[in-house]
C-alpha cells in the first residue's frame, strides 16, 4: 500500500504538468484576448502594444509557458491581468466555498441514492423499485441550471424559505479563520453565521444532490442486487438472521467497492461541474470565479483554478483507492 501511494504521488507532478500545458495553450490559442478588453475603448496600437508587453503576451508561448512554470515553482501563480492581484488569494477565499458546497452535495446525494439503490435492489421487480429507478433517471437527465431555476422560483420567490444568492447575508458578520463559512460559525461562537451559510447552500447543494444521487442508486441498486444473488447471503438468511442485518451487514458491505468509486469519481465532478450551478445561485465559489475568468480571458485565474481541480480530483481519487483496503481486507496493492 506504501508503495502504491508513493507511485501515485509521483504521478501527480506529471499529471499537473500535462494539464497546465494543455490550458496555457488553449487559452492563448482560443479566440479573443484580454489585451482586447482593455484596450476596447481607445483601440490605440501603441496601447496595446504596451499593455502587451507588460502582460508578457509578445513573446512566444513557449517562452510565455517556460516563465509561467518557473514562477509557479516558486510559488507564484501569477497576478490578475485586471486587478493586478495574486490570484492565490483570490483562490483561498473562493475554493473553500467550492469545497463546502461539494461536501454538503455528497452527503445528500449519498444519502438519497444509496438510499434509494438498496431500497430497488431489495423490492426488484416491484413497483417501490420501479418508482427508485424513475427517480434516479429523472435525477440524471434533468438539466441541473433548470433545476435550479425550479428551485429559486418556488422556494426563494415564491415560498421566500430561503434566500436567491450569495454565501451568507450581507448584514451578518463573520470572522473568517480557515473560509469554511459553517465551521467559521462554529469556530468562533457565531450559530447565527452558521445557519445563515447553511441556508445559502441548501439550493445549490440540493440541486448537485440530485443530480449524482441518479448515479448512486443505479450502481447501488446493481451491486445490491448482485450481492443478495451470492451463497453468504443465503446462509445469512438461513441462520434466521434480520432481513436488515442480512441486507446491511451482507449485501450492502460486500457491494460498497463500486459504491465507493463512484462516489469519489462523482465528488470530482462536483468540484468541477458546480460551475454551472454557481453560476444560477450567484454562488462564490471556484466554479463561478472560473466562468468569470473565462468570460474576460483572465488566463492566469483560469489556469490556477484548473491546477487546483485537478489536485483535488486526483486526491480524492487517491483516497477512495486507499479506503479500498479498509472495505476489504482482501484487497492488497502489488506494485505501481
Amino acid at each position: 500500500m506504501g508503495r502504491y501511494v508513493v507511485t501515485r504521488l509521483l504521478q501527480l507532478p506529471v499529471l499537473l504538468l500535462v494539464v497546465s500545458a494543455l490550458v496555457f495553450v488553449i487559452l492563448r490559442l482560443g479566440p479573443g484576448s484580454p489585451v482586447d478588453l482593455a484596450t476596447e475603448s481607445s483601440r490605440d496600437p501603441a496601447q496595446i502594444e504596451r499593455i502587451r508587453h507588460e502582460w508578457g503576451l509578445d513573446q512566444p508561448i513557449y517562452v510565455q509557458y517556460a516563465q509561467y512554470l518557473f514562477r509557479m515553482l516558486q510559488g507564484d501563480f501569477g497576478r490578475s491581468f485586471f486587478g493586478n492581484t495574486p490570484v492565490s488569494g483570490v483562490i483561498v477565499e473562493r475554493f473553500p466555498a467550492t469545497l463546502e458546497l461539494a461536501f454538503l452535495g455528497m452527503i445528500l446525494g449519498g444519502l438519497f441514492g444509496i438510499s434509494m439503490g438498496i431500497i430497488a435492489g431489495v423490492k426488484e421487480n416491484t413497483v417501490v423499485d420501479t418508482l427508485a429507478r424513475t427517480l434516479a433517471l429523472a435525477g440524471i437527465s434533468l438539466p441541473t441550471f433548470w433545476l435550479g431555476l425550479m428551485f429559486i422560483g418556488l422556494f426563494a420567490v415564491k415560498l421566500a424559505w430561503l434566500p436567491v444568492a450569495g454565501r451568507i447575508d450581507a448584514r451578518l458578520s463573520l470572522r473568517t479563520v480557515t473560509h469554511f463559512y459553517v465551521l467559521d460559525g462554529l469556530l468562533t461562537g457565531n450559530l447565527e453565521a452558521t445557519f445563515a451559510a447553511l441556508k445559502h447552500m441548501v439550493m445549490p447543494a440540493t440541486v448537485l444532490g440530485l443530480f449524482i444521487a441518479g448515479f448512486i442508486a443505479r450502481i447501488t441498486r446493481a451491486t445490491v442486487l448482485e450481492s443478495m444473488r451470492q451463497e453468504y447471503v443465503r446462509t445469512a438468511r438461513a441462520k434466521g438472521l434480520r432481513e436488515r442485518i442480512v441486507v446491511v451487514r451482507h449485501g450492502l458491505r460486500n457491494a460498497l467497492l463500486p459504491i465507493v468509486t463512484i462516489m469519489g469519481l462523482q465528488f470530482g465532478n462536483l468540484l468541477g461541474g458546480a460551475a454551472v450551478t454557481e453560476t444560477v445561485f450567484s454562488y462564490p465559489g471556484l466554479g463561478k470565479l472560473m466562468v468569470d475568468a473565462i468570460y474576460v480571458h483572465e488566463f492566469p485565474q483560469v489556469q490556477a483554478s484548473v491546477l487546483l481541480l485537478a489536485m483535488t480530483y486526483v486526491t480524492v481519487n487517491l483516497i477512495v483507492d486507499v479506503l479500498y483496503v479498509f472495505i476489504d481486507p482482501r484487497i492488497r496493492y502489488v506494485g505501481g
